[in-house]
């Protein structure tokens, strides 16, 4: 499955994400949110990140696609583990979830690049 990180200087990120999936039909359960689109394809959001997660997170971006301004802190983020077949609606997913909250989105991608909600590219996103 293709998938990135979805990155906040929020401690609740996974619970916010939740909320948006499940109003927009998702399900949740066991610390995972799921939504399908209207072609039954899957976003699927895992909130419990392992130790083995650690390293990904703790690197230093390759290159970063958005505010700089609006970076949040790595020592202190909080990342959730976000997958998806399809690379445009990782996009919209993401976008969906952003504009309800309150503060910055970022994801990293699995070239290493840090990219906030507003700037993604599915054309050169890497999941």
């Amino acid at each position: 499955m293709k998938g990135a990180f979805i990155v906040s200087g929020e401690e609740d990120l996974y619970a916010q994400i939740e909320r948006v999936l499940v109003a927009h039909g998702g399900t949740s359960g066991d610390n995972v949110a799921q939504v399908s689109s209207a072609d039954g394809t899957l976003f699927t959001v895992y909130g419990g990140l392992g130790p083995e997660f650690e390293f990904d997170l703790n690197e230093e971006p390759e290159e970063i696609k958005g505010d700089v301004n609006d970076l949040p802190e790595f020592t202190t983020a909080t990342s959730c583990w976000a997958e998806c077949r399809s690379t445009e609606q990782f996009v919209e997913w993401v976008r969906t979830v952003a504009a309800a909250r309150s503060q910055a989105t970022w994801v990293l991608d699995g070239n290493g690049v840090l990219w906030s909600s507003a700037q993604l590219d599915p054309a050169h996103l890497t999941l």
